[in-house]
């Protein structure tokens, strides 16, 4: 419940550290990185082969560190926290450095589709929720409110027709018990993003499917929600349909278009939801309100 103690802040939203990445694709044959590209996958041939996941450790380990200076509301991952579920050593590296954040700091997780699947299932679910928490859920700091939902679910809920029953239930009423209880800019978090260009886009791989992109839309509308933040991308895109913000934001780990790797500062109003992008070699020393 708003408590009226609304006032400015900032977090800072990561998406996609995706553990394993840069090893991945520097093992690809010519062929796979040029099938890749050709679905819009901007895959690079690297100069050496690598193996496991020196870069991304770096990199995440970087912006934590920045975090931990910057001191921010709270910190929130936007998906795909290693690049393959099954792999044990991807995951203890990726929690143990989600862990450096300082303990005054919350770390928000949010699921992505190599954390919960590309299309789901009830057990993939389930592990995510064993090894990162709920993936459907909300929060409130200094007076705003946040929801975040599992999008590998919006994507594809073939295997798990129920959980989108749920999501969409759990969406429903929870931004209507945040308008109740008074909150103004209400933000939501998610891995994929709902469009790229516009809500009447074609689908495609990096996108929600139109069917449940308008039925989320529908109910992120009804509520006056002011921003969607995303990731999946590993680049930037902005977009918006109405007053609603669709950010996806560029990647903590492996890139894939001209954005380097970096994270996004958000400030949030009492009327405005404002955010800049930042390599992570260019961040500020500061953040003012």
């Amino acid at each position: 419940m708003n408590d009226s103690t609304n006032r400015p802040l900032f977090f800072i939203q990561m998406a996609d550290p995706q553990l394993g990445m840069f090893s991945f694709f520097s093992n690809l044959p010519d062929e796979e990185i040029e099938a890749r590209r050709q679905r819009g996958i901007n895959a690079r041939k690297a100069p050496k082969k690598l193996t496991g996941f020196e870069d991304e450790t770096r990199l995440f380990t970087k912006a934590i560190e920045a975090a931990n200076r910057l001191k921010p509301g709270f910190v929130v991952v936007c998906g795909d926290m290693t690049n393959d579920s099954s792999d044990e050593a991807q995951l203890v590296e990726v929690i143990r450095i989600g862990n450096l954040l300082n303990e005054d700091i919350p770390l928000h997780w949010v699921a992505g589709n190599h954390d919960a699947g590309n299309i789901p299932t009830a057990e993939s679910i389930a592990l995510y929720r064993e090894r990162f928490g709920d993936d459907n859920y909300s929060f409130d700091h200094d007076g705003h409110h946040f929801v975040v939902i599992n999008s590998c679910v919006c994507y594809d809920p073939v295997n798990v027709p129920l959980e989108w029953d749920k999501l969409v239930k759990f969406l429903s009423g929870d931004l209507q018990e945040a308008r109740d209880a008074g909150y103004k800019d209400i933000v939501l978090f998610m891995h994929h993003p709902l469009f790229l260009d516009s809500p009447e886009e074609p689908e495609g791989y990096f996108v929600v499917p139109e069917i449940r992109r308008k039925a989320i839309l529908k109910i992120l509308k009804a509520h006056g929600v002011s921003a969607v933040f995303a990731g999946h991308l590993h680049k930037n895109n902005i977009a918006s349909d109405g007053s609603l913000q669709m950010v996806a934001t560029g990647p903590i780990g492996y890139p894939l278009g001209d954005d380097p790797s970096g994270l996004r500062i958000v400030r949030v109003y009492d009327d405005a939801v404002k955010h800049d992008y930042y390599a992570l070699d260019d961040l500020p020393n500061s953040v003012d309100l």
